[in-house]
């Protein structure tokens, strides 16, 4: 997913809306030094075997997270390659080995295998809508067109019987070692990104907090409703700028950006209810601001004032929301009325600043970066208001 070279590359970051992102540094740089690198002995995971029966009925029970909405994409399999892992399943074939994290109450949120699980379960839980029918099988052809009930007992009881490995990371692995484990072992056909594992790690209402902030108005006017959230990239951008909200640009240290907004989120989950409003009134703030100066330009780079408009990055982001939400309200209006200098000066000095540029595209989790885009955007902003008109 990263970019190690600094050039431009397309990929999923492209599909969202967003620029690609380079959290590393290059290769013929050093990576900041990790602070607390965590002990081995801190993960926990532990083996189980469980039949297709007993994760059934978890299932059923509401203890094993099917469907979460982070991986919205749970049901992406056509029914020939659902079949075929049903057949496999009935030649005895063995599975690979599924992956899922237990919370304090013993209940599961899968981790690796969510399109195997859930095509297990629609297929005996008949009554979902999601129930199917086995379609181009290659060896069991005399089943072809059967549902679940339709099969013999002797052959659901098969299905029923089958045992599942099943490794757990168990509740109370640290969350830094967590978060390590789930970009490791998600091995699935859509492995989950920095803000998906976020999202799974911290149920509460710091979920529905940020799916607020993107679903308002402000947030698509500022970004031009241009970035997609099937994969939290909205999300993402509300996270950061609520991190550099509640810890300045100048208390983030070590260079892990993922930990840094692990740790928002944690933050976000324990605040109050009227405290998390003061926090969606500064983020709606800043996207009016952001949308008043720069119009459906906010956000993004731009080398030229005729270049065409590029992705919304996610430095850029951070830096200029939380900067604007910072400023007074006569300093605003200021501001407001010399946006055309200001992005003139953006566009001609800035971008045209090449440790600026550096910043804003490549090993952005970097302390060194994450101050000097923070502190010049400031610096900016300071010498458009000082500045006279002839």
């Amino acid at each position: 997913m990263d970019n190690t070279t600094g050039e431009r590359i397309f990929g999923e970051d492209d599909q969202q809306g967003l620029e690609q992102e380079t959290l590393f540094p290059e290769l013929n740089q050093i990576p900041d030094k990790i602070d607390h690198p965590f002990d081995p002995n801190q993960i926990k995971i532990s083996r189980r075997v469980v039949t297709i029966g007993q994760i059934a009925s978890r299932i059923e029970h509401g203890e094993v997270e099917l469907a979460p909405d982070f991986q919205r994409r749970a049901r992406i399999w056509d029914i020939s390659r659902k079949s075929k892992l049903i057949e496999s399943i009935l030649l005895r074939i063995p599975l690979p080995v599924f992956y899922v994290a237990a919370d304090d109450r013993e209940n599961w949120r899968v981790v690796d295998g969510l399109q195997r699980l859930t095509t297990i379960y629609d297929f005996i839980h008949t009554e979902s809508v999601h129930s199917f029918s086995l379609r181009g099988l290659e060896y069991l052809s005399a089943l072809e067109g059967t549902t679940f009930t339709q099969l013999p007992r002797s052959i659901k009881r098969r299905i029923d019987e089958t045992e599942l490995n099943i490794n757990v990371i168990e509740s109370g692995t640290p969350d830094e070692v967590m978060f390590n484990v789930f970009k490791r072992i998600n091995t699935g056909g859509i492995t989950l990104n920095g803000q998906e594992i976020r999202h799974a790690l911290n149920p509460g209402p710091a979920r529905g907090f940020l799916l607020s902030l993107v679903e308002s108005e402000e947030f698509r006017r500022a970004t031009d409703d241009s970035v997609r959230d099937d994969r939290m990239g909205a999300r993402e951008l509300a996270l950061r700028f609520c991190a550099f909200s509640m810890t300045s640009p100048e208390s983030y240290y070590g260079g892990d950006l993922d930990g840094f907004l692990n740790d928002a989120m944690k933050r976000l989950n324990d605040m109050s209810n009227s405290e998390r409003q003061a926090l969606r009134n500064r983020f709606r703030l800043a996207m009016t601001r952001a949308e008043e100066v720069f119009g459906n330009d906010a956000f993004r780079k731009r080398y030229t004032m005729t270049a065409p408009r590029t992705p919304i990055n996610r430095a850029l982001f951070e830096a200029w929301s939380v900067r604007l939400a910072e400023l007074s309200e006569g300093d605003f209006w200021n501001l407001r009325s010399k946006s055309s200098m200001l992005r003139d000066e953006f566009s001609m000095a800035l971008m045209d600043n090449y440790e600026f540029e550096r910043s804003v595209s490549v090993a952005t989790g970097s302390r060194a970066r994450v101050l000097l885009r923070f502190n010049t955007v400031q610096k900016l902003i300071k010498e458009v208001l000082d500045a006279q008109f002839d």
